[in-house]
C-alpha cells in the first residue's frame, strides 16, 4: 500500500498530542487508571509516528511501547525502558480491567504523568 509517510507521521503526532491533553483532563477528574490509559496511548502514537519515519510504512497494530521503540530504532536508557514498561502495564490494565480505579493513587498518577510528559517531549523532538 502506498502511503504518504510524512502526512501519516504528522497525523499520528497530532493525535498523540490530543491524547496527552485528554489524559491531563481525565486525571483532573480523579480517574487515575483511565488517565494512565490515555497517557500510554499518547506515547504509543508518538512512537508509531517514529516507526513510520524509520520504515516508511504504516505502523503495526501493537501496543507494546518497548517493541515500538525498537521498531522505530529509538535507543532507550534503563530509566526510560523501565518507565515504558510501567506504561505497558497501564494499557493492559485499562483494556482488560485488571486494576480498579482505586488501585492507582493520585500522587503516583501525577508523577507518572510528569514523567510521561518529559518522555513524550523527548520522543516528539527526536
Amino acid at each position: 500500500m502506498d502511503i504518504d509517510a510524512k502526512d501519516l507521521e504528522e497525523r499520528w503526532r497530532t493525535d498523540a498530542v490530543g491524547d496527552l491533553d485528554l489524559a491531563r483532563r481525565i486525571l483532573k477528574m480523579g480517574k487515575h487508571a483511565r488517565a494512565m490509559f490515555f497517557v500510554h496511548l499518547a506515547l504509543e502514537k508518538a512512537l508509531k509516528a517514529l516507526v513510520i519515519r524509520a520504515t516508511g510504512k504504516t505502523p503495526p497494530r501493537i501496543h507494546n511501547l518497548l517493541v515500538l521503540a525498537e521498531r522505530a530504532g529509538v535507543a532507550l536508557d534503563n530509566k526510560r525502558q523501565k518507565f515504558l514498561s510501567t506504561m505497558n502495564h497501564y494499557q493492559v490494565a485499562g483494556r482488560y480491567l485488571q486494576i480498579v480505579e482505586s488501585g492507582i493513587d493520585s500522587s503516583g498518577a501525577i508523577q507518572d504523568l510528569k514523567t510521561a510528559e518529559r518522555t513524550f517531549e523527548w520522543l516528539i523532538n527526536l
